[in-house]
This record gives structure tokens, C-alpha cells and sequence, in this order.
């Protein structure tokens, strides 16, 4: 977890509580490197994301929640793994580029919330993820959130941007 992640995610915790005031904030990691947050001795569910020039965090009171960010333009080739797991996460997908990235994102942010192993989500459909999914596109980066609810429910997230003064 980088230095702005974690201050990222305490000044999103700092303006977004719901409840009151947070009096504690503590980030730290788990054994797999997952970021714990904890709100007033309360776990709270959360999750960060970076690439270079962009940074994301993600918190939920309720349920698990996974985020993931990607460069759309990346020289990175994504044919292969395309052709690779095209019975997998890409089921149901267009092989385009930008139906690899949505998929892609959806695919790290599921894993992140679940703490299943990515290659193991590769492999997998994420046709009932896609639900529970929100894709927001900023400048060349691609953000895809994932709040693990149940089949009935329907996600509820919105984006927040801060500049780098951390202001809405």
C-alpha cells in the first residue's frame, strides 16, 4: 500500500463518515497485503487501487468492496490474455480492447472484495458480478467498483473525486 493510498483513503473516511466524526482511523495490512481499515474500533470493508498518475480507495460499512484501476492507454498487448480466458471473466464480453478492460477491472475489483486469488476469478464468468459493478471513466483511466451484496440487492456506489489538495 503506497503512502497516498492509505492518505487517500483516511481523507475519504474523514469527509464521507456517515454516522459522526470519526474519532480512530487505523490502515493497516492483512497477511495477503489487503488493506484493513478500521473506523472507531469498527472494521470497515475497503479496498485501493493505483496506477501510475492515478490513485483509488473504496470503503463500505455494509459488504465487502473491491476497486480497480486501469490505463486505457496502456502499449501493454491484451491479446493473448484475451484468447486465453476468453471462456472465463471475458464470457458474454466483446473481445475489444475496451470490453477486455471492463471485464479486466471487474475481474481485479471481484477478487479484491472477495480475497479469491485473481487467476482463480480469470477463470470464471463474472456474468452476476457485472450487477454489482459500477465503471466510471475518467480522463484514460478506467475504475471499476465492486460491492459484494447479496443477488437481490442492487450496488450502491457513487464516485468522489478530490484534487490534490484532497477537495471535492
Amino acid at each position: 500500500m503506497s503512502k497516498a493510498t492509505h492518505d487517500l483513503l483516511i481523507q475519504l473516511v474523514k469527509k464521507y463518515w456517515g454516522v459522526a466524526e470519526p474519532r480512530q482511523i487505523t490502515v493497516s495490512k492483512s497477511d495477503s497485503g489487503a488493506p484493513l481499515l478500521s473506523v472507531n474500533d469498527q472494521p470497515v470493508y475497503c479496498s485501493l487501487s493505483h496506477k501510475s498518475g492515478f490513485i483509488a480507495a473504496a470503503y463500505s460499512t455494509t459488504s465487502h468492496i473491491g476497486i480497480d484501476v486501469e490505463n486505457l492507454r496502456t502499449s501493454k498487448s491484451y491479446h493473448r490474455t484475451r484468447d486465453y480466458y476468453k471462456d472465463g471473466f471475458l464470457t458474454g464480453s466483446g473481445l475489444t480492447q475496451q470490453a477486455f478492460f471492463r471485464q479486466w477491472t471487474l475481474a481485479e475489483a471481484v477478487a479484491k472484495a472477495s480475497g479469491e486469488p485473481l487467476l482463480k476469478v480469470l477463470e470464471q464468468p463474472l456474468e452476476k458480478q457485472q450487477l454489482a459493478a459500477k465503471h466510471f471513466r475518467i480522463n484514460s483511466f478506467l475504475l471499476c467498483a465492486y460491492q459484494a451484496v447479496a443477488a437481490d440487492k442492487v450496488s450502491d456506489i457513487s464516485l468522489h473525486q478530490m484534487d490534490n489538495d484532497n477537495r471535492a
